[in-house]
């Protein structure tokens, strides 16, 4: 198998995920002979010390740095004892690891207890919400054209975009947007980084869900220069299922009805679920955030006493 297209965003969770299935005892030792001498070089060749990295990759640099030294990733082939003493070195970052992922399981539930509250908060202030939630990510063929750098830049394009929301010398599909929320995360599988986001609009002035989530993705991939995709929730066959079984929290969400507003804080919370561990980033630009929302107490938020100066 050719690993030759690898991103760098991808080499990394590649060796993430490889590192983890080892001290899990989860994978074969010819399987992580072959991973090893597909994984090596691409992860190598997009180092760059200048990001931050998961525990899990970091150990594999470190370990991989230990057993082949200075030589070319070009050049290192990865045998029967290379492999092995690979699998030895490992369990000395199990601690490391374990560390990390307990600290994210933390944040996650400190985002949780911070995101319900600013999302009980609108509905608690307004009679109606328009409830969109929009995943936006990268078409897989071009998954390979985009870097960590490449998607914060276009995270933060578009949180500018949302930080305009009601400006009157701008038309765009955030008007009338009251309230938003995003986390970003990377696939365990394939390593594809993602956003969720979700948007929350003044019910009495939109009501076409799907509309809006179409404009947002269709933003989403004039951002990303045509890279991006987009999956929305709103297509009616989708909602019609969670409303048969009484789960539906998007769409318009109604204050004085409590099943509604259950549904849509229920759904809400999943961009910051502490169970997705897996989902976390593999690398990223150090002291950028993967996690945010807008802000209940505005100065143009309206039946508000005044901010004091």
């Amino acid at each position: 198998m050719s690993y030759s297209h690898l991103n760098q965003p991808l080499a990394a969770a590649n060796v993430h995920s490889l590192v983890t299935d080892i001290l899990a005892n989860t994978i074969c030792f010819n399987e992580v002979l072959n991973k090893l001498n597909g994984f090596y070089y691409p992860f190598m060749n997009h180092l760059n010390t200048e990001l931050s990295y998961s525990e899990p990759a970091s150990a594999f640099f470190n370990s991989t740095q230990a057993i082949v030294g200075d030589i070319y990733p070009e050049n290192v082939i990865w045998d029967h004892d290379k492999t092995q003493r690979f699998i030895d070195i490992l369990p000395c970052y199990k601690n490391d690891i374990e560390n990390e992922r307990n600290a994210f399981i933390y944040q996650e539930s400190q985002n949780k207890n911070e995101l319900g509250c600013y999302i009980n908060n609108l509905i608690g202030h307004y009679s109606r919400l328009l409830f969109i939630r929009v995943d936006l990510k990268y078409a897989q063929e071009m998954s390979h054209l985009v870097s960590i750098e490449d998607f914060y830049n276009h995270m933060s394009k578009l949180r500018g975009l949302i930080g305009k929301a009601n400006d009157p010398k701008i038309k765009n599909c955030f008007d009338d947007l009251q309230g938003n929320a995003w986390a970003i995360e990377q696939g365990g599988v394939n390593g594809g980084l993602h956003c969720h986001l979700l948007l929350m609009y003044d019910g009495a002035r939109r009501q076409n869900d799907w509309y809006i989530a179409k404009e947002v993705g269709e933003k989403w991939k004039m951002i990303t220069g045509g890279l991006g995709e987009y999956y929305s929730y709103h297509d009616k066959e989708r909602k019609q299922q969670y409303s048969q079984y009484g789960k539906l929290g998007i769409g318009m969400i109604h204050r004085n009805n409590p099943q509604e507003v259950e549904n849509a804080v229920r759904s809400a919370l999943y961009l910051t679920d502490p169970n997705k561990h897996e989902q976390h980033l593999k690398l990223w630009i150090s002291g950028k955030r993967t996690f945010g929302h807008g802000k209940f107490r505005t100065e143009n938020r309206r039946g508000l006493p005044p901010i004091s100066k």
